[in-house]
C-alpha cells in the first residue's frame, strides 16, 4: 500500500467546517452582544440621566453658589447630602457627586471626599460640556473602574441665574444597573464555549459523512489492486462520489472479466504443456528400463535429473492451474480450533524433520465460521510450512487464534522465530510468481491470498519487533453460503 503523505481529507474537511462554524458563531455572538449591550446601555443610561436630573433639581444654583471649601459639616451642606442620600437609597445608585466647571467637588456622598477635592469624571468627553450647556442630561457607555467593577455614569447640568452651566451632577450606576450587562457577558462566554464544542462535534459529523464514502472507495480500489476483483463500492448518496464509485465498479468488472479470460487461456496452455510432459516422463521411464536391460546397472544420472526437472514442472503446472481456475467455495460450519489442529497434524512431519516446535494458542469459546474447510486448511498449511522453513533448528512457531475486537471475525496468526522478511520483499509477497526460494513457484502465497479474499477476509505479513515474522489471516464469522471466484 502506498505510503500516506500530507493531510487527510477528513482532517482538512474537519478543520474547514470547524473554522466556518466558529467564524459564523463568533460573528453572530459579537453582533448580538454589541447590539444588546448598546440597547441595554442606552436604557440604563437613560434611567441614570433621569436620576441625575432629579438630583440637580434638589441641588439648586442658589445653594451651590454658597458652598465654600471647609463647609463639609455646615447645616446647608448636610441638608443637601441628606436629600441626595435619599435619592441614592431610593434608586440604588453607587454615588452622587456635584462638581464645578473647574473639576472641583462641591458635594460628594462619599464620606472621605471633601469639598474642593479635585474630581476627574470618568469617561467625561469634551462634547459633554456642550450638551450640558444646552440643558441636556447625558450618559456614558459601560466602563471598568480601577477596582475592576463595571459602571455607567450619567450627568445633568445645574444652571446659574443667567442660564449658563454652573455645575454638573454626576451619578454612577451601581451593580443593579450594570449587573444585567455583566450577566449577559457571562452568558455569552458560556454560549461561546458551548458553540466551540458544538462546532467541533458538527464538523466531525460533516467531515465523516463526506470522507466515509471516499475511504470506502479507496479501500475497494486497494482490494482490487491486490487481486480481489469481486470487490465493489457501495453507491454513496453524493452525486459526484456516485459517479466515481460507478467508474471504480465498472473498472473492477472489466478487470475481473479480463482476468477470467487470461486464466482460462493460461489453463488451456498449461494443459497443453502438461500432456507432452507426461509423455516425456513415460518415455524416460521406458528408456531407463531399456538402458538397464542393456547395461545391467543403474540408470544414468542424466535420467534422474530429467525426472526431477519434469516433476518440478508438473508441480508448477499444478499450482498454476489452481491459481488460474475459477474457485468455488463449499462452505460449512467450521470450528477454528479443529481447523488449526488439522493443519498442524499435516505439517508435523516437516516440523519434526527440521526440529522446530509448533504450538497452538487459542482463545476459549470461539464461534464457528462459515467457510470452505479444505481451502482454508490449504491456506493455513502453506503459511505454517513457510514459517517452519524460515526457522533454524530449535526454532519455534506459534499459531494463535483469537476473535477480533469488534467480534465479527476470527484471526489466525502464525508467528515464527526466523530471520524475518526483508523490507524489500514484504510488499511483493503475495504477487504471483514472486519467490525468494530456489525451487519455489511463486504461486503459494498468491493462491493463499486468493482463497482468503474469496472468503471475504484479509491477509497480511509483517516483521515482529524482536525477531521473526507474523502472518495474519482474518475470516469473517458470518458470510454468504456460496461464493464463486
Amino acid at each position: 500500500m502506498a505510503k500516506k503523505t500530507g493531510r487527510s481529507i477528513f482532517t482538512t474537511q474537519t478543520a474547514s467546517y470547524l473554522l466556518i462554524i466558529l467564524v459564523l458563531s463568533a460573528t453572530f455572538s459579537i453582533f448580538f452582544f454589541s447590539t444588546a449591550k448598546g440597547h441595554l446601555e442606552k436604557q440604563v443610561g437613560g434611567k441614570l440621566a433621569d436620576i441625575a436630573r432629579i438630583a440637580s433639581r434638589n441641588a439648586p444654583f442658589a445653594r451651590l453658589d454658597l458652598i465654600k471649601v471647609g463647609d463639609d459639616e455646615t447645616r446647608m451642606v448636610l441638608r443637601l447630602k441628606e436629600k441626595l442620600g435619599e435619592i441614592q437609597e431610593a434608586t440604588g445608585v453607587e454615588n452622587i457627586i456635584i462638581f464645578g466647571m473647574d473639576k472641583r467637588s462641591l458635594l460628594d456622598l462619599r464620606p472621605d471626599h471633601l469639598i474642593g477635592s479635585t474630581y476627574n469624571p470618568p469617561r467625561f468627553d469634551k462634547s459633554f460640556t456642550h450638551d450640558l450647556g444646552r440643558g441636556n442630561a447625558i450618559s456614558t457607555d459601560s466602563y471598568r473602574s480601577p477596582s475592576g467593577k463595571f459602571f455607567i455614569s450619567a450627568f445633568a447640568p445645574v444652571m446659574d441665574a443667567q442660564g449658563k452651566l454652573f455645575a454638573v451632577v454626576g451619578v454612577d450606576g451601581g451593580a443593579a444597573e450594570v449587573g444585567i450587562i455583566e450577566q449577559m457577558r457571562a452568558r455569552l462566554y458560556w454560549i461561546a464555549g458551548l458553540s466551540v464544542v458544538f462546532a467541533f462535534i458538527l464538523a466531525l459529523f460533516l467531515a465523516r459523512r463526506l470522507t466515509r464514502p471516499i475511504r470506502g472507495i479507496a479501500e475497494t480500489a486497494e482490494r482490487i489492486g491486490k487481486g480481489d476483483y469481486q470487490a465493489r463500492v457501495p453507491l454513496p448518496p453524493t452525486a459526484e462520489l456516485r459517479v466515481l464509485a460507478d467508474s471504480i465498479n465498472s473498472m473492477a468488472q472489466q478487470v475481473q472479466e479480463r482476468d477470467k479470460q487470461l486464466k482460462e487461456m493460461s489453463a488451456n496452455v498449461a494443459h497443453e504443456i502438461r500432456n507432452p510432459l507426461n509423455s516425456l516422463k513415460l518415455q524416460l521411464t521406458l528408456l531407463g528400463e531399456e538402458l538397464g536391460d542393456v547395461t545391467d546397472g543403474p540408470p544414468p544420472k542424466t535420467l534422474d535429473t530429467l525426472h526431477y526437472e519434469i516433476g518440478k514442472l508438473n508441480r508448477f503446472l499444478t499450482e498454476f492451474l489452481t491459481y488460474s481456475r475459477p474457485m468455488t467455495l463449499i462452505r460449512d460450519a467450521v470450528a477454528p480450533g479443529d481447523l488449526v489442529q488439522a493443519t498442524l497434524e499435516m505439517a508435523l512431519a516437516a516440523a519434526e524433520e527440521k526440529d522446530v516446535e509448533v504450538n497452538i494458542i487459542s482463545e476459549a469459546d470461539l464461534p464457528t465460521i462459515h467457510a470452505d474447510r479444505d481451502r482454508l486448511e490449504q491456506s493455513l498449511l502453506n503459511i505454517l510450512l513457510n514459517a517452519v522453513q524460515a526457522c533454524e533448528a530449535g526454532g519455534k512457531v506459534e499459531m494463535k487464534i483469537k476473535r477480533s475486537k469488534d467480534g465479527n471475525s476470527i484471526g489466525f496468526l502464525v508467528e515464527d522465530t526466523g530471520p524475518g522478511i526483508p523490507e524489500d520483499v514484504v510488499g511483493h509477497l503475495f504477487e504471483p510468481f514472486f519467490t525468494t526460494k530456489e525451487t519455489g513457484t511463486g504461486l503459494g502465497l498468491s493462491n493463499t491470498q486468493r482463497i482468503v479474499f474469496s472468503h471475504g477476509g484479509k491477509i497480511s505479513a509483517e516483521n515482529l519487533a524482536h525477531r521473526g515474522a507474523r502472518f495474519t489471516i482474518t475470516i469473517p464469522i458470518s458470510t454468504s453460503t456460496t461464493q464463486r471466484d
